[in-house]
């Protein structure tokens, strides 16, 4: 299970990672040196892990190879379907103008084509501060947006407060499994987070 040996598997190395920062300076907050690693927000790269896994699960045991194949093709029909779907409803969402309380969609907004015009965290982990929401809000009276997306987990003060300046839903995504009620599953996960954005561009 030690990096570099064949137990190790690190799904983020299946998929093109976005959000690598051109400079490491921990001034800049809570950057990421590899890349942005929250790869869930997007499907396709669900289907990108579960070969790779499939791959190196057949590696390591050769003698059940032909299973892990056939479940893995079997897995990936139905997910193949589900993600066509879900861009097929998510179609209106397309160039929506969203605020995020923290940059954890990267992937999501890339997926989507959603148009992410401001953050409300100055800078990645560090809190919302007065002055640096009163930024947003003057950006926002100019150029209005549709939603400010929050991962379920996170507390609502920062969105709640932008929300009730201006007329930008506020929208709490799963951001995993279990991170909703409609989110018990991978399936789910992304049937919720449709949903969700759907009703708040509404």
């Amino acid at each position: 299970m030690r990096p570099g040996t064949p137990g190790y598997f690190e799904a983020v190395t299946a998929v093109p990672v976005l959000g690598k920062p051109a400079r490491l300076d921990r001034a800049e907050g809570d950057i990421h040196p590899q890349g942005d690693p929250h790869i869930q927000t997007d499907p396709r790269n669900i289907a990108r892990v579960a070969q790779a896994l499939s791959a190196r699960m057949a590696q390591l045991d050769p003698a059940d190879a032909a299973v892990f194949e056939s479940r893995t093709r079997q897995f990936l029909e139905r997910w193949n379907a589900a993600v066509a779907k879900w861009e097929k409803d998510a179609a209106p969402l397309k160039g929506v103008r969203i605020v995020v309380q923290h940059k954890a969609f990267t992937y999501l907004i890339a997926w989507l084509g959603l148009q992410e015009v401001a953050a409300l965290e100055p800078k990645p982990g560090m809190e919302p501060t007065t002055a640096h929401l009163s930024e947003v809000l003057a950006a926002l009276e100019k150029q209005p947006a549709k939603m400010v997306l929050r991962a379920a987990y996170q507390g609502d003060r920062a969105s709640q407060w932008l929300a009730q300046r201006t007329r930008i839903a506020p929208v709490a995504l799963p951001f995993t499994v279990g991170g909703t009620e409609g989110a018990k599953d991978l399936f789910g996960l992304f049937d919720d987070t449709i949903a969700r954005l759907l009703k708040g561009a509404a």
